[in-house]
């Protein structure tokens, strides 16, 4: 049984529990969103949700949204998530962090609520990518007007929707924590 760690308005850890459970009932815990850029910063790889998944199933987000294991860092877990989803190794920065939810999925009921900490990786976009079947049925580098159609289409997970209202596409890296968001 996979376990997250809870977690209060003020962005304390709590006590764990079931993955499942939590997004049973809607209780705030620990996430990790991860968006990958190509080198010029004019194309960003999202992915689409395995059929599967629990929420939002085969809705296209950002390259990687997971959950950090038990006493494990959000800088670890991204890091540990980005080679188990998509087989890569590389640099992540912080951006910034963000409470939504709870939002409950149309399709399962199960809800989202999470502390999210964003961060961001550059890759090229000729590197191998290997998505992890059961997290992942596809992958396409989209540039800003490609990705504003699949938002328009309302083809894109909650989460990701208010992380791009957050993101620049310029050419140079954020790599800074916005300690200003609410946790």
């Amino acid at each position: 049984m996979r376990l997250v760690e809870t977690i209060d308005r003020k962005g304390d850890v709590g006590p764990a529990i079931s993955i499942l459970e939590a997004h049973r009932v809607g209780l705030a815990h620990r996430a990790v969103s991860i968006l990958v850029w190509n080198p010029e910063r004019t194309k960003m790889l999202v992915t689409q949700r395995a059929a599967t998944k629990a929420t939002w199933p085969s809705f296209w987000s950002n390259a990687v949204c997971s959950h950090p294991l038990v006493g494990e860092t959000y800088l670890a877990a991204a890091h540990r998530r980005l080679f188990e989803e998509l087989r890569v190794r590389v640099p992540v920065a912080p951006l910034f962090h963000m409470l939504y939810g709870p939002v409950r999925c149309p399709f399962s009921g199960a809800f989202e609520h999470e502390l999210d900490h964003v961060f961001e990786a550059t890759l090229d976009e000729t590197a191998t990518i290997e998505p992890e079947p059961a997290e992942i049925s596809s992958v396409e580098w989209v540039d800003q007007g490609q990705l504003a159609a699949l938002e328009q289409s309302g083809e894109l997970t909650p989460w990701f929707g208010l992380i791009l209202k957050r993101v620049s596409w310029t050419t140079e890296l954020n790599g800074v924590v916005d300690s200003s968001a609410s946790p």
